[in-house]
């Protein structure tokens, strides 16, 4: 283990405190993610496992984000943390496992990318390795240059051919870990609170990044990543939506906003079946009436709105 990548990972540190999750609740937007959530291990062990990486202790961490991908299996936050604790311990291949599957449940994660080819590499599969740089090659293309993504691909591109050809001046592999230097959970809220602000204003791009950001530090909440599958969606981005939502419902199933948010992305995919049963479920958990319900109600009889 290099002590750039140790401090880098001590970079994540948080609060010494865990968050006062609330029982309860699960309807999302309505309040602050670090006060409003129920109390569900997922974000418990998340929190343990950060200040496991925050201490070096990556074996514990291992352990905590383990317990976490176990409930959360399509959250690609927490598989890129698992993989942050199995690099911490130079399990090469291990780490790479991870990273694959953080970039196949967000493929839009450069980070993941980035640590997924150097992973490879540091396991001697630079074939492997090339299969990223090629992926994110075609990203590239796709950009032009002109996406909000093109220095991040730019970045991850060199981060991997620095740790290929490692006597060349370039970024450290070390810089690749997520620097929060703000990691508090009231950073985490204030994060998602503007996320919420600017999906008001439609401006969905940066509504993600700052979801992300917020994600890096409260775990898998479930109001966060019902918000990341809303404003993917509204960018046109159905199958990450659906990655989003259902990584919601994983860990809160009566979560109400993920609920009525995966019965429209039933509506828009024409599949009206299962939109009611979706409606059907929110009827269930409201019997006196909820928003929820009726804006899903009004998705599929729009003639009666």
């Amino acid at each position: 283990m290099t002590r750039s990548l140790m401090i880098a990972l001590a970079m994540l540190a948080l609060t010494s405190g865990g968050p006062a999750f609330a029982s309860g609740g699960g309807g999302g937007g309505g309040s602050l993610p670090s006060s409003s959530g129920p109390s569900y291990d997922p974000v418990e062990e998340y929190q343990n496992g950060v200040q496991s990486l925050r201490d070096s202790d990556f074996k514990k961490a291992e352990k905590a984000f383990k317990r976490v991908v176990r409930v959360a299996r399509t959250d690609a936050n927490s598989h890129y943390m698992l993989g942050l604790a199995h690099f911490g311990q130079d399990e090469f291949k291990s780490a790479a496992k991870a990273f694959a599957k953080s970039v196949r449940y967000d493929a839009t994660n450069l980070d993941a990318h980035a640590m997924l080819g150097v992973a490879h590499v540091k396991s001697d599969r630079i074939g492997k390795a090339d299969a990223v740089l090629a992926t994110l090659g075609e990203l590239k293309a796709d950009c032009a240059e002109a996406c909000s993504n093109a220095a991040a691909i730019d970045k991850a591109i060199a981060d991997i051919e620095a740790a290929k050809n490692p006597s060349t001046e370039a970024t450290e592999t070390s810089s690749l870990i997520p620097a929060i230097t703000q990691a508090t959970f009231e950073h985490g809220d204030l994060l998602y609170s503007d996320a919420i602000r600017l999906i008001n204003l439609e401006r969905y791009d940066e509504a993600i990044v700052e979801l992300k950001a917020a994600e890096l530090i409260l775990g898998p909440h479930p109001d966060v990543l019902t918000y990341l599958g809303f404003a993917n969606r509204k960018k046109g981005q159905s199958e990450t939506a659906l990655t989003y939502y259902s990584a919601a419902l994983e860990i809160a199933p009566d979560h109400l906003n993920a609920n009525e948010y995966l019965g429209e992305y039933y509506v828009e995919q024409g599949n009206l079946v299962s939109a009611q049963v979706q409606l059907m479920k929110l009827e269930a958990l409201c019997p006196f009436g909820c928003t929820q319900t009726e804006e899903l109600r009004a998705w599929l009889t729009p003639d009666a709105a």
